[in-house]
């Protein structure tokens, strides 16, 4: 899946430059290198395998329940309406003095 996405990356990127400069030993070697690594990373992708990964996450949580937020008693908003702003960077407040100046 990984190796697949990156191939057409690849020939979308040589498309758009046009004919592309030789590769040299070096970088010949360390693409394959990379191919060989994604291939493997795809090979261990598998139903099994995310099976026993999604067993590990709720075992997890299920270790870390006790220290969960429980959101029933408390209000979340994703916006506050400034009540809680964040403060201004050094960058911004001296670009807002550059501009009051005449």
């Amino acid at each position: 899946m990984i190796l697949l996405t990156a191939r057409l990356l690849f020939v979308k990127l040589r498309a758009m430059v046009g004919k592309v400069a030789e590769e040299s030993v070096k970088v010949r070697k360390t693409r394959e290198k990379l191919r060989r690594r994604l291939e493997e990373m795809d090979q261990g992708i598998t139903p099994q395998a995310l099976k026993r990964k999604s067993s590990e996450i709720q075992r997890w949580i299920a270790r870390h329940a006790a220290t969960r937020t429980a959101l029933k008693k408390k209000s979340i908003s994703l916006f506050d309406e400034n009540q809680n702003a964040a403060s201004i960077s050094q960058k911004v407040s001296s670009l807002m003095d550059a501009l009051k100046k005449p």
